[in-house]
């Protein structure tokens, strides 16, 4: 099936005879236990479009195939073999179904033992989450990083235009003040886009043409990811479409995840998820938009033969290493050819210090990019809302809480057949350093500080 078919299929649920992962040499810790490896129930899950892919495309196949140890092929642990299955609703809608976002009458869902987001839940949501507890406990909730993936900025030039830069010819480049210009509202033209000798030209183009701004209607992790890092580049207020005056960081999650400036009188998106983003851009000439860089390029509608450079869609090269280069989302740029997201040794800061947080039982939602890294800039992460004592929750069981802590230690692990290592090629980037050895720890439990993982 084609990729663009799957990911545009937001209702469909992708399942796929899978087995857990090992108990094999570790502990779910005091406060948390699992059954033997692979002898967990079916469970589903739901939420980012962020992860769509990684999930229906790395994750849960190899999770149901590979000879990794921590996989459930059917001749690890128990031997056997539950079905892991997640429906791409966005992240919003992810949060929303666990009680997020003041959704009182959506406390907790039983159905969905996992939930995707690349909108980490921030302190009052993951209260919100917690009080859907029978008994409450707080720390229960884990926000695990199992991906980064790279937020990219698609353009879709005024009608009759190609451009050119100094560095990357067939394409304009970014720097990081006109991109926070472009969606704040002070750079409203294409003729002011003059970075690095950018240029418009061709039969009837009007590099005076308007910017059109394209947002997603739903809450989405890209925009969270983005608005943040814009906050680093320009800390200053701006009169929101609601009539208030916020930061960047203010309207980057939560109910305020969809509120953009008035001045750039955003055009939302008539249906919710990223293909929908990706589409408008590419049918609305004098455009701008963004989104995670996998589902990008399997939309095909960036890349060659219908985009890329010297056409007029394609996705930007922004600048890194406070304006020393221009760098491109992609390894291998913008070509039709899957590659890695350009995120490997990204730095996360929470605008201020490097981060992350001490460990999954925190919340991560400060988690941004430095504007100074050696490559692509605009990158993020993107999180399975777990828990470390499933039984805390009405409707649970242990062997739910087997099944994810298996599948999410495949996810994590990084040797050969595991799921960090099956990533290569998909346009993510494997997670590295302390996020991923925080990562580990919160799935598995850690023996040496006695920390429980997710379990029961």
């Amino acid at each position: 099936m084609d990729r663009k078919k799957r990911i545009r299929a937001t209702g469909v649920v992708c399942t796929l005879a899978a087995v857990l992962v090992s108990a094999v040499g570790f502990t779910a810790g005091a406060e948390a236990s699992v059954g033997t490896q692979c002898s967990g129930s079916n469970v589903t899950g739901q939420g980012a479009s962020v992860l769509s892919l990684a999930l229906h495309e790395v994750f849960i196949p190899g999770f149901g195939t590979s000879s990794d140890a921590y996989a459930c092929s059917g001749s690890q642990g128990s031997k056997g073999l539950p079905v892991v299955a997640y429906t791409n609703t966005g992240s919003g809608a992810g949060l929303k179904s666990w009680g997020a976002n003041g959704e009182s009458e959506h406390k907790y869902e039983a159905t969905n033992a996992f939930i995707g987001t690349s909108e980490a839940p921030n302190a009052t949501q993951k209260a919100e989450i917690e009080a859907g507890e029978s008994t409450l406990t707080p720390t229960t909730l884990q926000t695990i990083p199992v991906v980064q993936f790279a937020d990219a900025i698609i353009v879709n030039l005024p009608s009759g235009c190609t451009a050119t830069s100094t560095s990357n010819k067939g394409r304009i480049v970014l720097s990081q003040k006109t991109l926070e210009g472009i969606w704040r509202g002070t750079i409203n033209s294409w003729s002011e886009v003059t970075d690095n000798g950018d240029t418009l030209s061709g039969t009837g183009c009007n590099p005076a043409t308007p910017i059109t701004r394209i947002v997603r209607e739903d809450s989405s992790g890209t925009a969270h990811f983005l608005k943040k890092w814009l906050g680093q580049i320009n800390g200053a207020t701006f009169l929101t479409e609601k009539g208030a005056n916020k930061t960047w960081n203010e309207v980057s999650e939560g109910t305020e995840n969809t509120t953009w400036p008035k001045a750039i009188d955003a055009v939302k998106t008539a249906t919710k998820g990223e293909a929908a983003e990706d589409e408008l851009v590419a049918k609305t000439a004098g455009s701008i938009g963004f989104g995670n860089l996998a589902e990008i390029r399997a939309g095909k509608l960036f890349t060659p033969p219908g985009g890329g450079p010297n056409t007029a869609t394609f996705w930007a090269p922004i600048q890194n290493k406070a304006g020393e280069s221009y760098a491109d989302p992609a390894k291998n740029k913008d070509v039709a050819a899957e590659s890695e997201a350009n995120c490997s040794k990204t730095e996360y800061t929470n605008g201020e210090t490097a981060f992350p947080p001490a460990s999954v039982n925190d919340p991560w939602n400060e988690v941004t990019t430095s504007t100074t890294e050696a490559k692509y800039p605009l990158c993020g992460l993107a999180f399975v809302l777990a828990f470390n004592k499933y039984s805390a929750f009405p409707g649970t069981s242990e062997p739910e809480a087997t099944t994810v802590e298996n599948f999410l230690s495949y996810a994590l692990d990084t040797k050969s057949g595991g799921g960090q290592a099956n990533l290569k090629g998909h346009d993510y980037e494997p997670l590295s350093g302390t996020v991923l050895k925080e990562a580990q720890s919160g799935v598995r439990g850690a023996k040496k500080t006695g920390a429980g993982g997710t379990g029961f």
